[in-house]
C-alpha cells in the first residue's frame, strides 16, 4: 500500500479534491491551518460526553474558542441531556459494559493492529460501543448540522465501524451504528450484517485501489474550497479562480424563506 493507513476522512479528502489529498497526505505540505470554531466546539462536546456530561475537564479556551463559546456548548449539552434521546445516551455512557473512545486499526489481512502500526490499512475511532445489549451498538457523536434524514450520510463510516466490530468480536452477527446529532437531539441508525462482510471489504478495497492507481491529482472547485487550508495559497495553482468560483457556488446555494 502506498498511502496507508486509510480512514473515512482520508478517503473523503480524496473524493472531494484529489489535489488537496496529494498536498496533505503525499507531499505533506504544511500551511497555517485556519482556526475553525466548529472543530473546537465539537472536540469540547465530545470530551464532555466521554466524561458523562462533566464540564470541568481540562480544555483550554483561546481567541477562537472563548469562555463564552464554552458556555454555549454546555447549554447545548444540557438541552441534549434533558431530551429523551439524551437520557438514553447518558445511560449508555454510564453502562458498565460500554467502551468509550476506542481507537482501532486493522491490516489488509484483517488482523487488528495498533492504531499507529505501519501495516494498518483501515483505522478509525469510535465514541462508544456496547455488545452486551440485546442489540449490539456503536455510537458516533456529531455536532453541527442535523443530517439524520440524509440518506447517504454515515454509510461508509458506519461500515468501517462494523468491519472493526466483526473482526474484534467473531460472535457478532450484526451491529447497529448510531450517529447522534447532539445539537438537535436526533439520530440516524444504520444496521450492518456479518453476511455482508465481504461486500463491505470490497468497497474499501476498491476505493484503495482507485486512489493508489491515481497518477494525476486534479483540483475540484466547489463550495468546500472556502474551508480548505490550501485555498488562496501558492499551492493551489488557480486559487484566485477557485476562490471566485467557490464564492459563487456558495451564493447560489443560499435560499431565503419568507
Amino acid at each position: 500500500m502506498k498511502y496507508n493507513p486509510y480512514s473515512v476522512s482520508k478517503f473523503g479528502s480524496f473524493d472531494s479534491c484529489n489535489k488537496k489529498f496529494k498536498l496533505h497526505y503525499i507531499d505533506k505540505v504544511k500551511v497555517d491551518s485556519k482556526p475553525q470554531l466548529a472543530l473546537f466546539r465539537g472536540s469540547y462536546a465530545h470530551e464532555c460526553l466521554e466524561h458523562s456530561f462533566k464540564y470541568d475537564i481540562s480544555f483550554k479556551t483561546n481567541e477562537v474558542f472563548t469562555e463564552e463559546e464554552k458556555q454555549k456548548v454546555q447549554v447545548i449539552l444540557e438541552n441534549f441531556r434533558n431530551s429523551a434521546l439524551g437520557m438514553k445516551i447518558e445511560k449508555l455512557i454510564n453502562h458498565p459494559d460500554s467502551v468509550k473512545e476506542q481507537d482501532f486499526a486493522f491490516n489488509n489481512k484483517l488482523e487488528l493492529v495498533g492504531f499507529w502500526d505501519k501495516s494498518a490499512w483501515l483505522r478509525g475511532s469510535a465514541d462508544l460501543y456496547n455488545i452486551k445489549l440485546s442489540q449490539p451498538i456503536i455510537i458516533d457523536y456529531k455536532t453541527g448540522k442535523d443530517k439524520s434524514n440524509d440518506e447517504d450520510f454515515g454509510y461508509e463510516q458506519g461500515m468501517m465501524y462494523a468491519l472493526y466490530m466483526f473482526i474484534k468480536f467473531p460472535e457478532l452477527t450484526n451491529i447497529k451504528a448510531v450517529f447522534v446529532f447532539v445539537e438537535h437531539s436526533t439520530k440516524k441508525e444504520i444496521f450492518y450484517s456479518r453476511e455482508e462482510f465481504n461486500s463491505y471489504i470490497k468497497l474499501f478495497y476498491d476505493k484503495t485501489k482507485t486512489l493508489e492507481k491515481t497518477d494525476i491529482f486534479k483540483e475540484n472547485v466547489s463550495a468546500l474550497c472556502n474551508y480548505c487550508d490550501y485555498n488562496n495559497t501558492e499551492f493551489c495553482s488557480s486559487y484566485i479562480e477557485n476562490e471566485e468560483k467557490s464564492n459563487s457556488i456558495m451564493k447560489s446555494k443560499i435560499s431565503l424563506d419568507f
